[in-house]
C-alpha cells in the first residue's frame, strides 16, 4: 500500500518520525496494541498504519484525541477544522484508507488511559498537550498501561516554543533516547 500522509488534506508538516514509527512496527509481532495520543488531522497515525498494512502484522492502533485542538496552541485554536468543529470529519476521512487498522478514541488523554489495563499496551505515543502539567499527567496515567519492554514515548523533545515537555520528561523519565524530534523510553 502507498502511502497516503503527503497528501495535502493531511495539513501541517509536523510528522517528523517516520523511522520511529517504522521501527516500532518492525519490532512489535503480530497481536500487538499501539496507542497515538493527539492525533490531529491523522498524519502520522496514517503513516504508522499503512506500515503495519505493509508488514503483513496484524497490530491495531488507538487513536486518542478530543478533535478540538489544544486550548493553549494557537495554531489549533485558528484552524479553520476547529473553528467550525469538523476536525473529527476530516480525521475520519483522512484515515478512511486504514480505518480497518485505527480505532478512534474520542477522549481526553487522560480520561482514555483509564480504559486500559495496566500492562496491556506495546507502545504508547503521546503528542497531545505540550504544557509542563499535561506532559506530566500524560506520562502518569499511561506509563503504567505499556507493558514490560515496551515503548512509551512522544514528540516534540525539545520544542522550539518552549521546554515544558523536555522538563516534563526529564523529571519523570530516565533513560530516554531522543531521536527525529522525540524521546523514546522503554519500560523495564
Amino acid at each position: 500500500m502507498d502511502h497516503i500522509f503527503h497528501q495535502p488534506q493531511f495539513g501541517e508538516n509536523w510528522f517528523t518520525f517516520p523511522n520511529l514509527y517504522t521501527r516500532f512496527v518492525n519490532e512489535f509481532p503480530s497481536g500487538s496494541k499501539f496507542v497515538e495520543v493527539g492525533c490531529w488531522k491523522g498524519k502520522s497515525v496514517s503513516y504508522w498504519a499503512v506500515e503495519i498494512a505493509n508488514s503483513g502484522k496484524s497490530i491495531t492502533i488507538d487513536a486518542v484525541d478530543t478533535w478540538k485542538g489544544s486550548p493553549d496552541e494557537e495554531p489549533h485554536q485558528n484552524d479553520v477544522y476547529v473553528k467550525t468543529g469538523r476536525l473529527y470529519a476530516l480525521f475520519l476521512s483522512n484515515i478512511s484508507p486504514v480505518s480497518n487498522i485505527i480505532n478512534p478514541v474520542r477522549l481526553p488523554s487522560v480520561d482514555a488511559s483509564a480504559l486500559y489495563k495496566d500492562s496491556s499496551l506495546d507502545v504508547v505515543f503521546i503528542d497531545a498537550g505540550h504544557s509542563y502539567n499535561d506532559v506530566k499527567a500524560d506520562i502518569h496515567a499511561w506509563l503504567p498501561k505499556v507493558k514490560s519492554g515496551g515503548y512509551l514515548a512522544g514528540h516534540d523533545y525539545p520544542w522550539s516554543h518552549n521546554d515544558d515537555v523536555k522538563r516534563a520528561v526529564d523529571e519523570l523519565l530516565s533513560p530516554i533516547e531522543v531521536t527525529e524530534g522525540c524521546w523514546v523510553y522503554r519500560k523495564p
